[in-house]
């Protein structure tokens, strides 16, 4: 390991970022260095102008992507370098788009048409605690409080914990679940041993494969029903701070969104055509 790259992970582990964001950032400077062939310490501003044009114009890299990229390369340049760089990113403004909203029963659907048992336990708790995929695949018994009713998320999305509010249902569902499975350290344990998560890729296939199958909206992935859980309990009356807090918001402007999303929630519109007559 070179001095640079233990360095970096050094700066990385003292301000306590999350695992992944840890090596999504190392891939960064890797790659970047793999480009121009030479150290990243060595590396002129002129040249990452031009590698950010290149990711953006020929490799046509998501503009999401080449975010990332740029947060590692900057966090390098700026933690371990103790150098402040500025880069005219050829990014344009990302649109945002309202996500798929499933209604309930089309969740009940496709989760009914996922094969395996396992995973459907693994799919009505997704949904019925409005987790994210890594949190669910990370769940542990130890952090199941039956009797808070709460579900303690360790290291979660900015490698923030954070309780979230299990209903009855979902409680029933997880005991159930437990007398038929038995899991001793991670919830959904791997095939490969009680003591290793399971893989989002064992969970992530098969749910394409429901969705297909229900033949449901377009663009529906397994994070749809995340927004499916948000927006049913908006519309269920759940007070936007709780929701926030639930899903592991940092910024209510991120929740706030599902109030765009869903225009008729408490609508009091009125209807500027009522009695007039069809030309």
């Amino acid at each position: 390991m070179t001095p640079l790259r233990q360095a970096m992970i050094d700066e990385c582990r003292l301000r306590g970022l999350a695992q992944r964001t840890e090596d999504t950032y190392l891939y960064a400077v890797e790659q970047l260095s793999r480009h121009y062939h030479q150290r990243p310490d060595t590396i002129t501003e002129a040249q990452l102008e031009q590698y950010f044009r290149y990711l953006t114009l020929e490799k046509q890299l998501a503009r999401s992507t080449i975010h990332i990229q740029l947060n590692g390369i900057c966090f390098f340049f700026k933690t371990v370098l103790h150098k402040e760089i500025t880069i005219t990113k050829p990014l344009s403004r990302k649109p945002v788009k309202a996500p798929v909203i499933l209604k309930p029963a089309e969740v009940q659907l496709v989760i009914s048409l996922c094969p395996d048992r396992k995973l459907r336990f693994m799919l009505m708790t997704y949904y019925g605690a409005g987790l994210r995929l890594m949190e669910l695949i990370h769940t542990k018994v130890a952090d199941i409080d039956g009797q808070r009713s709460t579900l303690k998320v360790v290291a979660g999305k900015g490698n923030k914990d954070r309780y979230v509010l299990l209903t009855p249902a979902v409680l029933n569902l997880l005991r159930e679940y437990w007398q038929l499975y038995r899991p001793r350290d991670y919830l959904f344990y791997s095939g490969r041993g009680m003591d290793k998560p399971m893989s989002s890729s064992c969970i992530t296939k098969p749910f394409k494969d429901a969705v297909r199958a229900a033949n449901v909206l377009s663009g529906c992935s397994l994070h749809s029903l995340r927004h499916a859980y948000a927006t049913h309990q908006l519309m269920a009356g759940m007070p936007l701070n709780e929701l926030q807090n639930q899903l592991g918001h940092t910024d209510i402007r991120t929740t706030q969104r599902y109030l765009h999303w869903l225009p008729e929630m408490g609508s009091g519109a009125r209807d500027l055509l009522s009695g007039w007559t069809t030309p």
